[in-house]
Parts: structure tokens; C-alpha cells; sequence
């Protein structure tokens, strides 16, 4: 008995119906079940990862940002990152170690804020007083060490041929990646109506992008796909997973917060 012919063409035979149909149908489920319009939606997102208390976020044209002020400087900071670090022949090494050194304090910055925001919850003082200022700085100084850890995360495992030179290779990057996010961090506090979209877009989609990429890794290691793509294409299967499961979580963590708060 013959087999049976394939007819579909060959540039799109690395598509998967399934996954496709499935990913189509989680996102229309969320955008149903999400409050309305792009507002309602990208807070619906940043609902997700963000607790949104309105005095620790920032306010552009009079609206209150979807994510507090050190979400939006982690997301935008990881975002001008990836974009400015990605590399097309997939430099996948880790920097050296000076460089793991600053990624470290930034880090460490990250944390100590973030503890020190916090003391008054348990009863103790500030080493200094919080401000939405400093949350956004160490957000953005904290997408920086994010974004070295997930690009080469990314390369070492996905690619077939990934280049071993360190993604971060130059001190004059850090200074264009200072550049870009002081720039960044300058739209959010400069309070201008029209900056609104572009900060909130970027910032909450980024959630989308992030969780993919790492749900996409955890497939590529389970079913035991590493180091075996050559092009996109290849991994569509992998890649369609990985933003199945990241919209996945960020509905259901929706659906657990809006359950315990009864509220958006």
C-alpha cells in the first residue's frame, strides 16, 4: 500500500496545525476574558507578575503604568538588552569574569532595594528612603544581568553551531546599554502623554517574550532537542510550546489573583 502524498508545499511543511489551532484558541481565550481595549489588556498582563500598588509606579499623561517602577525598568532594561545584544551569528559565551563582577552588583543593587522597600513591612526602617527613581534604576540595571544570562542560556541550547565568544565581549557595549537605558529611564519619568503606549507595550510584551524564550529552553532540554536547530523554522514545535505554556501562566496567574481579589 502507498503511502500517503504530501501536498503541502515545502516552505510550509515545518508548520504544526495543532499548535497553531491551540495557540490561537488560549490567546483568544484570554483576550475574551481580559478586561477591554489595549489598556485593559496590558494590565491584564503586567496583572500577572506585577503587584501594580499605584504610589511604586509611575504615571505618564496621567495614567497609572500597567507595571510598578521596577518592573518597568526590569522588563525595558531586558528588552533594550536583547535587542541590542542579539546577535546573528549566536555568540553564546558568558563574559569574563570583571564583567560577571558588575553584573553581580547590579544585581545585588537590585535585591538590597528591593529588601530595603520592604523593611517597614516587617517593622524595621529604611537604610534610606524608597523612591520610584531608584526602583526604576535598579529595574533597568537588573534587565542588563538578565539579559546575559538568558542569550547565552538561549544559544548554548537551542543552536546546532552556536558561536563560543562571550555575548557581552566589550566594556563600550555597557556604555551604549547605560546610554540606551538611562534614555529609556528618562521617557518613563519625563511624564510626556504620548510616551504612554510605547513604555507600556514594550514593557509588558517583553513578559510574553521572556517567559517564552524560557519555556522554549525547558521544552528544547525535555524532549531532548538541544543543539539541533539550524534555522527558527526548525524549532517551530519547541517555540510554538514554549509561548503556549508562557500565555498558560500568565492566565492562569491572572485567574488565581483575580479569584483572591475579586478585582483587575
Amino acid at each position: 500500500m502507498s503511502e500517503k502524498k504530501d501536498d503541502t508545499p515545502q516552505k510550509f511543511r515545518w508548520l504544526n496545525p495543532a499548535l497553531v489551532l491551540l495557540l490561537v484558541a488560549l490567546f483568544s481565550a484570554w483576550l475574551l476574558l481580559t478586561p477591554p481595549g489595549i489598556e485593559g489588556k496590558m494590565n491584564a498582563i503586567g496583572f500577572s507578575v506585577c503587584h501594580q500598588i499605584d504610589s511604586h509606579s509611575f504615571s505618564v499623561g496621567g495614567k497609572v503604568l500597567p507595571l510598578c517602577a521596577r518592573c518597568t525598568g526590569t522588563f525595558l532594561g531586558l528588552f533594550i538588552s536583547m535587542v541590542y545584544l542579539y546577535s546573528k551569528d549566536r555568540k553564546s559565551g558568558f563574559p569574563s569574569r570583571q564583567k560577571i563582577t558588575v553584573l553581580l552588583f547590579f544585581f545585588a543593587f537590585f535585591a538590597f532595594d528591593g529588601i530595603n522597600a520592604s523593611l517597614p513591612l516587617v517593622g524595621l526602617k529604611t537604610v534610606y528612603t524608597p523612591s520610584n527613581q531608584l526602583r526604576l534604576i535598579s529595574g533597568l540595571l537588573f534587565g542588563i544581568t538578565l539579559a546575559n544570562v538568558l542569550l547565552p542560556l538561549w544559544h548554548q541550547t537551542l543552536w546546532s553551531n552556536p558561536n563560543p565568544q562571550p555575548v557581552w565581549h566589550s566594556w563600550q557595549q555597557l556604555g551604549w546599554l547605560f546610554l540606551f537605558c538611562a534614555l529609556a529611564g528618562v521617557m518613563v519619568v519625563s511624564d510626556v502623554p504620548i510616551l504612554f503606549y510605547p513604555i507600556a507595550i514594550l514593557s509588558t510584551l517583553t513578559i510574553y517574550l521572556v517567559l517564552g524564550m524560557i519555556y522554549t529552553l525547558l521544552w528544547c532540554i525535555i524532549l531532548k532537542k538541544e543543539n539541533s536547530l539550524h534555522l527558527f523554522r526548525d524549532g517551530f514545535r519547541i517555540l510554538s510550546a514554549g509561548l503556549i505554556t508562557a500565555i498558560t501562566q500568565v492566565g492562569l496567574m491572572d485567574l488565581i489573583r483575580f479569584s483572591l481579589s475579586q478585582t483587575w
